[in-house]
């Protein structure tokens, strides 16, 4: 059963909706029927029905099926042999019949909530949003947390005002979530009149001036309407309610960068950043919107270095490094750009780009015992990758490692394809490394090789 679940989260994925609100109230095990609960029946109904169980407990369920069959033949008024054919089918993914059979148990039993779930399952999977919405309607009596699908659901079914004041009654009984927040985003990126929930919001603002979450909506909700004077407003009306408040600074920061406000930008980043309470993909956003300032704005580079330090030992450290090496790299400035980058490869050294950019970098660069241990280490992940042989042939040539260099040199152009440049690259340092060799007939001739292929070039 929770196999099927896996699936809807799936699909929520490529709705682009929040998968932990979808996946967050599962359907909870019941125990299976056992024999004190089957009443007064036969033996033969006894056998058939453990026999149902037992193949179904091994996903025999066309066998299951039958035995429930029978079963019904003997005996059609037990419910829990619906409820169970109902399971089945829905294994079967027969969605009609696992309907028909659950709906026959909620005649007897309208407010079954393991029911009720099964119920929801069998219309979500056919994309029956609003069949699913009236039963999570039901469900939420039973535990609130079921708000969080109906939310999605109002969402998918374009409810998108009912959808948010769902959003609201959340946070109000369990606190901001940052799965919920992302939902509130896409639903009001949706929205094409806010009006109404503009009027909602500064209605609760007015009820509790110092509730953050509802300014922070508000502003969100004015942003997305081109209102950025009132989202402005609301934002620093907010500072004057909750001068600690430490979320408005990821507004604030981007209405001062906008009005070139740079040192009260600059200090509602460090804020932000410093928080625990910003998430860490918002904490990337405010290095990805300083960067391009930066490239407009260069007097105030000194001021990266502070930044960088805040974030530096944070979980998303490796994406900011590397973006800050891409900044560098860009302005070919090589010696801060493979500083951020060697920082960053030790948060995600399978990568391939990056671990190819940062030898190069070295090479440019002299490094070449770097480049050495750094190519052999790469080698040991991507041993067919030809540029990683050349990179440590080059290294060990500089080293005076020269047989070394050489055997490396030899075994790696083995795997250059359709690589004229590569091509003569290798033999280039081939030659290089015979003429240290003493070897000059060896050398003369990979020289050969080259201006042969700069002709074919």
């Amino acid at each position: 059963m929770m196999n099927n679940w896996k699936h809807i989260c799936i699909f929520y994925l490529f709705l682009g909706v929040s998968i932990h609100t979808v996946c967050s109230q599962e359907i909870e095990p019941k125990q299976e029927v056992n024999i004190d609960d089957l009443g007064n029946v036969s033996d033969e109904f006894q056998e058939s029905f453990f026999e149902a169980l037992k193949q179904k407990a091994i996903t025999n369920y066309d066998k299951a099926i039958e035995a429930l069959e029978k079963c019904i033949n003997i005996d059609p008024k037990p419910d829990y042999l619906y409820l169970e054919l109902g399971k089945n089918y829905l294994e079967l993914k027969v969605y009609d019949k696992a309907e028909d059979n659950f709906n026959i148990v909620l005649k007897n039993k309208p407010d079954d909530r393991y029911v009720l779930e099964f119920m929801f399952e069998v219309y979500f999977q056919q994309h029956k949003y609003k069949e699913s919405v009236a039963i999570v309607e039901k469900l939420v009596e039973y535990n609130p947390m079921f708000k969080e699908q109906l939310a999605n659901l109002y969402y998918l079914e374009k409810r998108y005002d009912e959808a948010l004041n769902v959003l609201d009654e959340l946070n109000d009984e369990f606190g901001t979530d940052s799965y919920r927040n992302e939902l509130r985003k896409r639903i009001a990126s949706k929205i094409t009149n806010p009006n109404n929930q503009i009027e909602r919001l500064e209605k609760k603002i007015k009820e509790n001036p110092k509730g953050e979450q509802n300014y922070l909506n508000l502003i969100y909700l004015y942003s997305q309407s081109n209102q950025k004077e009132k989202a402005f407003k609301t934002a620093k009306l907010l500072l004057d309610k909750k001068p600690k408040s430490e979320l408005v600074h990821l507004a604030l920061y981007k209405f001062y960068l906008s009005d070139n406000k740079t040192d009260d930008a600059v200090n509602s980043m460090k804020i932000a950043l410093k928080s625990n309470k910003v998430d860490t993909e918002s904490k990337y956003k405010i290095i990805n919107d300083f960067l391009p300032f930066l490239d407009k704005n260069p007097k105030y580079e000194s001021q990266l270095t502070e930044i960088v330090s805040i974030v530096s030992g944070g979980e998303n450290s490796t994406k900011v490094l590397t973006e800050l090496g891409h900044y560098y790299f860009k302005k070919d400035q090589k010696e801060q750009a493979l500083n951020f980058y060697e920082r960053s490869i030790k948060g995600n050294f399978n990568d391939f780009g990056l671990l190819k950019r940062i030898l190069l970098l070295q090479l440019d660069l002299k490094r070449y015992e770097k480049a050495e241990i750094g190519s052999e280490l790469a080698l040991e992940m991507y041993p067919a990758q030809p540029i990683f042989y050349l990179v440590n042939g080059v290294s060990l040539n500089h080293l005076e490692k020269t047989e070394k260099a050489l055997e490396i040199l030899t075994s790696g152009i083995d795997y250059v394809i359709d690589d004229l440049k590569m091509e003569s690259d290798f033999y280039i340092q081939i030659s290089e490394a015979y003429q240290k060799m003493g070897n000059t007939s060896k050398a003369a001739e990979y020289k050969e090789k080259v201006i042969q292929l700069q002709k074919k070039s």
